[in-house]
């Protein structure tokens, strides 16, 4: 399991992070989506966890191991991996190269990615099941700057889970696909997290997606949890409605 337990993170007079105790996979798989307005705190606390940034007090735990001293790097060979809002590809690099190049960096053999050594034949077959199981097969050969913005996104999750995380934190995976490719991103990280037994911690401003695939939501009003439960506390909670849509009870 994943747990903030009791994190704390000020930038001035402004506590991003206030006393925040959580915990993410409490069930194998389980995909849990962060929720509330702009300045919550919500990609605050993705950064603490993740090692971005060092909380001011409170600890970071990994399968009850406390990992708050541990950097990115190393957070992510322990299983703890998160992509970014902005996606990260190697541009000129095609589709494939990108999915071997995480795969191999998880395997710490990046600095032989272009020899044929034998124990690259397992490399490959881990690079074909990422790309058939993220729907890119069609694009294995096609170079990430020419690829449209959904199908970069599915890129940039496939080779987060080249990585082969145990937890993947996820920042507004959605943010700027289309209307019509939104359920496709979204339900393709669905399928393959839950196929694989990957926690999946999301932060999501479209609630008719959070409502659809979210397990559990987490909630955040001005670095503090305001609620956590079922999707349906989106229906249930009238200042959570408030908060986030402006609707009045």
């Amino acid at each position: 399991m994943l747990r903030a337990d009791s994190l704390q993170k000020s930038f001035g007079s402004v506590r991003a992070t206030d006393d925040v105790t959580v915990e993410f996979g409490r069930t194998e798989g389980e995909m849990v989506f962060i929720v509330g307005p702009n300045g919550a705190g919500k990609t605050t606390l993705i950064n603490l966890l993740t090692g971005h940034l060092e909380p001011d007090s409170g600890r970071v735990l990994l399968d009850e191991e406390d990992v708050t001293q541990l950097s990115p790097d190393e957070r992510v060979h322990a299983g703890l991996v998160r992509s970014f809002q902005v996606v990260k590809l190697f541009e000129e690099m095609t589709v494939r190269e990108n999915v071997r190049t995480a795969v191999l960096s998880k395997q710490r053999l990046t600095r032989s990615m272009f020899s044929l050594k034998d124990e690259h034949d397992g490399v490959e077959s881990t690079v074909d099941g990422l790309i058939d199981n993220f729907g890119l097969a069609e694009h294995a050969d096609t170079v990430a700057e020419e690829l449209a913005h959904g199908t970069r996104k599915l890129l940039d999750v496939a080779m987060s889970f080249g990585l082969d995380p145990e937890y993947l934190l996820l920042d507004e995976p959605t943010a700027g696909v289309s209307t019509r490719e939104k359920e496709y991103v979204i339900d393709t990280i669905a399928e393959v997290s839950r196929e694989e037994g990957v926690t999946t911690v999301t932060i999501e401003h479209d609630m008719d997606i959070v409502t659809e695939y979210a397990d559990r939501v987490v909630a955040l009003h001005q670095g503090g949890i305001h609620g956590e439960g079922p999707p349906a506390i989106l229906e249930t909670d009238d200042e959570l409605r408030r908060l986030l849509l402006g609707v009045e009870a």
